[in-house]
């Protein structure tokens, strides 16, 4: 019945059903009597996290008797005290109980005891925001706002109601909200600013800064602090960015810097920046936007121990700033990591927001495509379905297709259409939004593979369905993937494009102006293809080498070849081709090389120089004196790799550490 436990130092039960069938043996008007003593000797016996659970069995106790027999004040704090513990071992659902037990008991005398109501009321309607319950989370909203004495004091109401509208994607009515409430703070904000009032708050954060220094990098030096208001200050910025309201999200950003600067830097200031810092990013300021980003960085790393606010900074930083100026490659692993926080954190949304970008700024970057990656976006897609997210999943779906389509042979490679995803059936099962956007993510990548396999047919549907939508994306690699194939795809065909092309080169033109590292490649690309010369496919070329975007080195070398060809100058021709080949293949474009090995017979028995060179040079097709191949090989038509080869063997044991990781 009994034994001994080493970790207590005391006698217990040996089931838990021996215990319950005990209280059976005493007699009913002494069992509550027995239990409180339980409780009690229970509170007392606590010392320590090893013994938290003898206060989780005392108020499970206590919440089972009659108010009659209890202290109601002591069980409200205990409950308080044990949804706290809970709260802190990942237990949000115990949490919950025990807080609305709280607002339970508290119901014959609420607010009598104002501090205590207070506290119980404000951990309800986190508790119940956290869960999603936001018919529960209003009414103790509402009881906040009722009967709480000051502006402080309701102020967690004021955010949690902002929050669950932005929950029910109501962006503008939330930020218009979120204003309102600010200004009950002396923020003076209109709800909708006009030219000069952006004019006079400028001004004004311009003296703040000329007082210390006249650069947002001033923010690094300041000390730091706790502020609640810049939480909803940054809740107010982004419904501001999501709805369209450039104006309000400025008026409310340059007085959060303008606080920060008076009273220091809270957690929340690094988000605040990274949407002022998108913002102007989306007007064309880019460099004011990238030093923003890169001050929102640097302020984050003093908040690293809170995984979801660093972790979210780092994303939409990346995602809307950084990579305007800095290389696709500097930001993928960031943007990995960032999901697997954000997953862990709960923040599925912006989980998978930041596990999107990551696959756009993969394919920008022209990485290695292969099956561990398929699978990464497999395993991404089962996630989005297991939570109803069948947007995200859509996307996962057309890219994981887009890398079926170029790793394997297929008679119709430009279509969407494989066992990854059915472009029509897809669409037809899709609200008109989220059809709307899907669309937009298909044709982006289906023009890519028109240029790639050369289909100018699917190259001119493509190019008519892109110029529908607005000739901007918040998602950077995903706006560079489509400018970039939108103005080679134009020159590529003879009609009425050039004028796409001409806009995608300027925007090119003026990102390389502005230092971009990503830009040189499709700038030189799309010029060589709209005025073709050695001189200009050779840039184009190097260009491509110099940012390691294999992808479109192998592109631009076989549209060189085949300029060169109607100039029959076949053997140099033929080496670009060779070159063009093995670079498809290395980037795990099978389909392709395939292709080119159907078109070009030699490349059947084409060597490269050395195993996985990418060399700058016309010619890879010779096979150095004294260099062994152990790269892949072409036999009648079908393609195999040559195994056990130690990077081979590598690759694909961290592949898997990836993939495992992702789940």
């Amino acid at each position: 019945m009994l034994m001994w436990s080493t970790e207590s130092g005391h006698y217990m039960f040996a089931h838990d059903r021996i215990r319950e069938a005990s209280r059976d043996f005493v007699v009913e008007e002494d069992r509550d009597e027995l239990l409180l003593h339980i409780a009690d000797v229970l509170q007392r016996l606590e010392k320590g996290s090893k013994m938290e659970w003898c206060l989780y069995t005392a108020v499970d106790l206590l919440n089972s008797l009659p108010p009659e027999k209890l202290d109601i004040v002591h069980l409200v704090k205990l409950n308080l005290r044990v949804s706290k513990i809970a709260k802190s071992r990942g237990s949000p659902e115990k949490e919950n109980m025990l807080l609305r037990e709280s607002m339970d008991r508290l119901q014959p005398f609420k607010w009598k005891d104002y501090d205590l109501s207070l506290e119980v009321f404000n951990a309800v309607i986190a508790s119940e925001y956290t869960l999603g319950n936001g018919d529960r989370m209003t009414i103790a909203i509402e009881e906040v706002l009722d009967h709480a004495k000051s502006l402080q004091d309701k102020f967690s109401a004021y955010l949690h109601r902002v929050k669950s509208l932005r929950e029910s994607k109501d962006y503008r009515t939330a930020a218009h909200e979120g204003v309102k409430i600010l200004n009950k703070f002396s923020y003076n904000i209109p709800l909708k600013p006009t030219k000069l009032d952006l004019v006079r708050k400028k001004m004004k954060l311009g003296l703040t800064f000329k007082s210390r220094s006249n650069s947002y990098a001033i923010l690094t030096s300041l000390p730091l602090t706790e502020d609640p208001i810049f939480e909803l200050i940054s809740q107010v910025c982004w419904d501001s960015l999501f709805s369209g309201q450039p104006r309000v999200l400025m008026m409310v950003a340059w007085s959060a810097v303008s606080r920060a600067i008076e009273n220091g830097i809270d957690r929340h200031l690094p988000p605040i920046l990274v949407a002022l810092g998108t913002l102007l990013g989306k007007k064309g300021q880019v460099r004011a936007a990238h030093e923003i980003g890169n001050v929102a960085l640097t302020l984050s790393e003093n908040f690293r121990d809170n995984k979801s606010e660093y972790s979210f900074t780092r994303f939409t930083s990346y995602a809307g700033i950084i990579f305007y100026l800095q290389s696709f490659r500097s930001g993928v692993d960031i943007l990995q990591q960032c999901y697997k926080d954000l997953k862990f954190a709960g923040q599925f949304d912006f989980a998978l927001g930041s596990v999107l970008n990551y696959v756009n700024a993969y394919f920008a970057a022209g990485l290695a495509l292969g099956p561990i990656f398929e699978s990464k976006l497999l395993v991404l897609d089962e996630f989005c379905q297991s939570i109803d997210k069948s947007g995200f999943g859509a996307s996962f779906q057309i890219h994981r297709q887009f890398a079926i389509n170029l790793r394997q042979k297929s008679d119709q490679p430009t279509l969407l259409n494989g066992p990854a995803f059915d472009q029509e059936t897809a669409l037809a099962e899709l609200n008109d939004q989220t059809r709307k956007m899907t669309l937009r993510d298909a044709s982006i990548y289906r023009l890519e593979l028109a240029f790639i396999f050369n289909d100018t047919e699917c190259m001119a549907a493509m190019l008519k369905t892109l110029s529908g939508y607005p000739f901007e994306d918040p998602v950077i690699s995903r706006f560079y993937i489509r400018a970039c194939f939108m103005g080679l795809a134009a020159f590529s065909l003879v009609g009425t494009n050039r004028n796409i092309g001409n806009r995608c080169l300027k925007y090119f033109r003026r990102m390389m102006k502005l230092g971009s590292t990503n830009a040189p490649p499709a700038y030189f690309f799309i010029a060589a293809l709209k005025k073709p010369t050695k001189k200009a496919f050779t840039t184009a070329i190097d260009s491509c080498q110099e940012a390691s975007m294999p992808h479109l080195e192998a592109m631009a070398r076989e549209r060189y070849a085949m300029f060169l060809l109607t100039r029959n100058e076949l053997e140099l021709a033929n080496s670009h081709i060779t070159s063009a080949y093995w670079l498809y293949f290395d980037w795990g474009a099978h389909g392709k090389s395939l292709s080119l090995a159907q078109e070009y017979p030699f490349l059947k028995t084409a060597k490269r120089t050395k195993p996985g060179s990418h060399a700058s040079g016309s010619s890879r097709s010779g096979t150095a004196k004294g260099t062994s191949v152990s790269g892949p090989v072409v036999q009648s038509g079908r393609i195999f790799k040559r195994k056990g080869t130690f990077e081979y063997n590598s690759a694909c044991k961290y592949g898997k550490y990836e993939l495992d990781t992702l789940r």
